[in-house]
């Protein structure tokens, strides 16, 4: 039997349009370095990572296609009326439905983009309360890392990133990412 996949977790915010996108991207373990090495491979000169709010259209087309090449699977839950100061609030309500979809695809880790220790603990402290409810079971693992040691949360942040564009009209890059990425929207409100 196959290790289960581990799910890359970033999130990403269009303010203007009410938007909180939290994305998933599905990778095998046999995967995994592959991946990392590709990811790599997209690093400019004193580039340390690759962020999606940092890059240029043109970069930011190369960086969707060659996640596209790698043929992601994933899940970008898209939360609709965010209220600018309750943002924390969004990225729980985001955060609680994307874990629910992962459990449904037998995921064993999760793995999110570090944010710093406060905004970190912050998330456990939610992955705690969801297990005493039931909500999300002992086998799923929830770490964080930092994105300048693990080029993997990189593919969600692209993706986040993509789908955050796609959700105001601007599709191409999405397209260009294809595979099989499943969107999900609800009302954060």
């Amino acid at each position: 039997m196959n290790p289960p996949h581990s799910a890359y977790v970033d999130e990403s915010m269009r303010v203007s349009a009410g938007l909180y996108l939290m994305a998933a991207v599905l990778v095998p373990p046999a995967c995994a370095e592959v991946y990392r090495m590709a990811l790599r491979g997209l690093l400019l000169r004193n580039q340390r990572r690759l962020h999606w709010r940092d890059e240029k259209d043109r970069r930011r087309t190369q960086l969707a296609e060659t996640v596209g090449a790698l043929g992601p699977s994933g899940i970008v839950i898209v939360g609709t009326g965010l209220d600018r100061g309750r943002q924390e609030r969004a990225r729980r309500k985001c955060m609680e439905r994307l874990l629910w979809e992962l459990v449904n695809r037998g995921v064993g880790e999760v793995v999110f983009e570090s944010r710093g220790s406060h905004l970190d603990n912050s998330d456990r402290v939610m992955i705690d309360v969801m297990r005493t409810r039931n909500l999300l079971p002992d086998r799923i693992r929830a770490v964080w890392r930092d994105p300048v040691l693990e080029p993997l949360v990189w593919m969600p942040d692209i993706v986040a990133g993509a789908a955050s564009l796609a959700e105001v009209g601007e599709e191409s890059l999405m397209k260009s990412i294809g595979g099989e990425v499943v969107i999900e929207r609800f009302s954060v409100d």
